[in-house]
């Protein structure tokens, strides 16, 4: 091995060691007040020297980000590959997205506080940019490959495009999460099981993008 692949390899892995850290401090500390020195702190490093691999905080939460996202993919794409039917593929894969967010608790608090559009703008280097944009998108290419083969097959009649539907099912299930895991509800109110309740509202929606468009007119008032 060369010099410069030595180095390559070293850098590469002072990366993975700070992302690391950094995911310590984050789920120590909280993303909003975990701050560059405190990272560095967690790494054993000169804050300096951090800032040698990343320009900010806002890089280090999409570093992570991308890798979490990474590792949802694959547990997704078992989904695409089973021979399921779409709409059991469909449950199956938000299923995952919710146990993969109960595995890790870095990744529910980014799901729950993180504000993606405010670190996207942040200072942020293209190559961790473009790794963050392609996890993003890899994810969203796997629902979007199941819905559509829904449609192909006849299982889902939709409403609306199914970029458009891919995005209200995610808001619907991400906030059902989110309300599930904060007791956002009284507690007399919830029968069943977190997995299990979660379970039932997927099912709830993918009947309804079963069934097709919504024959229900909205009258205007009268008054």
């Amino acid at each position: 091995m060369g010099i410069r692949e030595r180095k390559e390899r070293e850098r590469f892995q002072r990366r993975a060691a700070i992302l690391a850290s950094a995911r310590t401090a984050f789920i120590k500390h909280g993303l909003a007040t975990t701050s560059m020195e405190r990272i560095a702190k967690e790494a054993e490093l000169a804050k300096g020297t951090l800032y040698l691999y990343f320009s900010s905080k806002d890089e280090l939460l999409m570093g992570l980000i991308a890798a979490d996202l990474e590792v949802l993919h694959e547990r997704l794409h078992n989904v695409k590959s089973s021979s399921l039917p779409a709409d059991r593929k469909l449950l199956q894969a938000f299923l995952e997205f919710h146990a993969f967010s109960r595995e890790n608790q870095f990744f529910f608090q980014v799901m729950t506080q993180l504000n993606v559009a405010q670190i996207v703008g942040g200072e942020h280097s293209q190559e961790t940019f473009d790794k963050f944009s392609q996890a993003n998108q890899t994810i969203l290419d796997i629902v979007k490959h199941i819905v559509q083969e829904g449609v192909d097959t006849g299982v889902f009649q939709l409403h609306a495009s199914v970029h458009d539907v891919i995005i209200q099912l995610t808001l619907a299930i991400k906030g059902s999460i989110v309300i599930i895991k904060n007791n956002m509800v009284p507690s007399f109110w919830i029968r069943q099981e977190e997995c299990e309740l979660l379970e039932q509202v997927v099912q709830m929606l993918i009947r309804g993008i079963s069934r097709g468009p919504s024959t229900v007119i909205l009258k205007e008032s009268s008054q």
